[in-house]
């Protein structure tokens, strides 16, 4: 009897094993994505979190929250219009300081000189044809604003600089460059 109960008991203990051991753990639920709604409804578009690329387009966004609609607006717009400003002045200096370093003119102040005038020009009058392609509206009324540039815009406006540049005897050397770095120019702003 004794030996039939330490049976009983082992075969409890063993039946007890294969039952732990053939329930699988609860499944882990993977965390559902929700996209992000925002005041008027809409799902939160990609290119708030990631400014798409382009080769022949430059993209930006700006942002905004003022006290109405109209003016949070505006303000986006003049926010991505700026980003688009410091992106060409970036870019173009960056030209500027590699052309001029590449060729050794650097203590040439008439060059470097009219490269900056360029850049600010450009700067400046690049900005016409923004366009803004799309709007958001986030959960707290704030407005997103994406907007494009052609870069073909950008190029045109550097040539239009380079030809009101006046040319005298000591900027002849100084326009020869301009050309050089227009090129230089648009393969930096088309990477």
């Amino acid at each position: 009897m004794k030996k039939a109960g330490i049976f009983l008991v082992g075969l409890t203990l063993i039946g007890m094993l294969f039952l732990g051991c053939a329930t699988a753990p609860p499944p882990v639920e993977e965390p559902v994505y929700r996209p992000v709604i925002g005041a008027e409804g809409q799902p939160q578009p990609d290119w708030v979190n990631s400014v798409p690329r382009a080769a022949d387009v430059h993209y930006e966004t700006g942002y905004a929250k003022l006290s109405n609609k109209a003016n949070s607006i505006q303000r986006a717009n003049a926010d991505a219009k700026e980003k688009i400003s410091q992106w060409i002045s970036t870019t173009v200096q960056s030209v500027v300081v590699n052309y001029t370093s590449d060729f050794g003119s650097g203590d040439d102040r008439q060059s470097f000189e009219a490269f900056e005038s360029i850049s600010r020009q450009i700067a400046n009058n690049s900005l016409v044809g923004v366009t803004q392609e799309e709007l958001w509206v986030d959960q707290d009324n704030g407005i997103w604003v994406l907007v494009s540039i052609p870069i073909e815009n950008t190029l045109q406006a550097f040539e239009a600089a380079e030809e009101s540049f006046k040319t005298n005897e000591a900027a002849a050397y100084a326009e020869f460059k301009m050309d050089e770095a227009l090129k230089m120019l648009e393969d930096s702003l088309r990477e």
